[in-house]
């Protein structure tokens, strides 16, 4: 488990899907906050693949290769921006 804020986390997930308003899919007039689920505002899974990894470079971790941060264990539930940063908090290692 990583040690560090979910402020932090919460922040930099909100920062990222922020930068995706100019996509199609994404409503421009959404408001982003920490109880934002990001496939309501239409941001796709492939795109929150993509999320994830600048996630991992920006906070400097390695998020597991199955886990997927948005969703719940069960696979169905999406999570808020919330609950994924609290789930990439626990599942998480520092990159070395």
């Amino acid at each position: 488990m990583v040690e560090i804020e979910n402020y932090i986390v919460e922040d930099a997930i909100i920062q990222q899907i922020e930068k995706l308003k100019g996509l199609s899919s994404v409503n421009p007039e959404a408001e982003i906050s920490n109880e934002c689920k990001p496939g309501v505002i239409g941001v796709r899974s492939q795109i929150l693949v993509d999320v994830m990894g600048k996630l991992e470079d920006l906070l400097e971790v390695v998020i597991p290769n199955n886990c997927y941060i948005f969703r719940d264990s069960d696979g169905i539930r999406e999570l808020t921006i919330r609950e994924a940063a609290e789930k990439l908090i626990k599942i998480s290692k520092y990159a070395k």
